[in-house]
């Protein structure tokens, strides 16, 4: 039987496949292509209320029956453990045959707190009880960072997500080391740059302050930082694995194969992948296209930053512009979570009277 293009990735290289978001059937097809972990963010809820809304009003029906009395972002952080919940399962193979090394699935907590350290930390923490292969997902801002650092002393499976600079990728990886070298212990650390919806981002300052740029361009930039920041953990032998995400095209995994990396992305880059059935071919080292990175750093601030070349401090990095736009997709989300909760308990209080 022919191998496929993951399945080919996976035994010449040793990159790997990780699914985003995944509806009760794409969990089961990212194994079968060889996914080795699964990602979910803030806006899972929503989004699969509208890929899988019978199965989740389910869910949250089952949350506002089990919490009376709780705040109904409680419920949502409940529903939220309760959706990672079906996938840890999934994945829990993966995790046991490995030694512990693979099969995680990531949760993370509220938009809406993510200035907060301490409810950060709490949510994470809460999430650790799900299952053994949960691993906690915080931003790479100030407060997702000291919540980062509480996390790894306590020797939980994490992984730093929002990253959209060089200087978000030296901080965490920093912290992680000043707490793993007192504890003497390290354990599983991910960092997650963001590729396609770093072009997302420019796309929007493009339109905003009529720039004209290159689209090619602007679809390789997270690319262009992902290989940055690669070549940086290499450079600096950071005990990291970096999972890159934020997907928007097939170059977003197949321009970042040959290293010991992984990249999340959702189920239907999957099927775009395997139906051109490109050849495997070891990129994450290469240089990118000739002017693809002088006309990123030419017209756009945010770029100069994240990839270096304009400082950007621990402070500004939870309004760092791309930090912003993620977080803006994750808050929306989240509230449609949040206001199909509420009409669940109005039925649910309706039904008793």
């Amino acid at each position: 039987m022919t191998e496929s293009y993951f399945q080919r990735v996976a035994t010449s290289t040793p990159t790997r496949l990780w699914i985003n978001n995944p509806t009760a059937v794409e969990i089961g097809a990212g194994l079968a292509q060889g996914a080795v972990g699964c990602t979910t963010n803030p806006s899972y809820g929503g989004n699969l209320l509208k890929r899988e809304p019978e199965y989740v009003r389910g869910v949250i029906a089952a949350s506002v029956a089990a919490l009376p009395g709780a705040d109904v972002a409680q419920v949502a952080e409940n529903v939220q453990e309760r959706l990672v919940d079906r996938i840890t399962e999934r994945f829990a193979d993966v995790h046991q045959r490995s030694g512990g090394l693979a099969g995680y699935v990531s949760i993370q907590g509220s938009p809406l707190e993510d200035h907060d350290a301490d409810a950060i930390l709490r949510a994470a923490r809460a999430a650790t009880h799900i299952a053994p292969n949960a691993a906690v997902k915080v931003p790479a801002t100030a407060p997702g960072l000291l919540a980062l650092e509480q996390l790894v002393e306590d020797g939980w499976p994490t992984i730093v997500t929002e990253v959209f600079s060089v200087a978000q990728l030296i901080e965490a990886n920093e912290r992680y080391l000043k707490v793993t070298a007192r504890t003497g212990e390290r354990s599983p650390f991910f960092m997650s740059p963001i590729t396609g919806i770093l072009g997302d981002h420019l796309r929007k300052v493009a339109a905003r302050d009529a720039i004209a740029a290159d689209p090619r361009t602007l679809q390789l930039a997270g690319v262009a930082l992902a290989r940055r920041c690669y070549g940086v953990v290499v450079e600096r032998a950071y005990p990291v694995t970096l999972l890159f995400g934020g997907a928007r095209s097939i170059d977003d995994f197949t321009g970042l194969v040959g290293g010991p990396t992984a990249s999340t992305i959702n189920y239907s880059t999957v099927e775009e992948i395997l139906a051109l059935d490109p050849p495997v071919e070891t990129t994450i080292e290469e240089s990118m296209p000739a002017g693809v990175v002088e006309e990123l750093l030419a017209k756009f601030p945010d770029f100069r930053q994240a990839w270096g070349d304009v400082p950007l401090s621990l402070e500004d990095f939870e309004e760092f512009g791309p930090v912003q736009h993620f977080r803006g997709s994750f808050v929306g989300a989240w509230e449609a979570m949040l206001t199909a909760i509420r009409e669940a308990r109005v039925g649910a209080a309706t039904m008793a009277s």
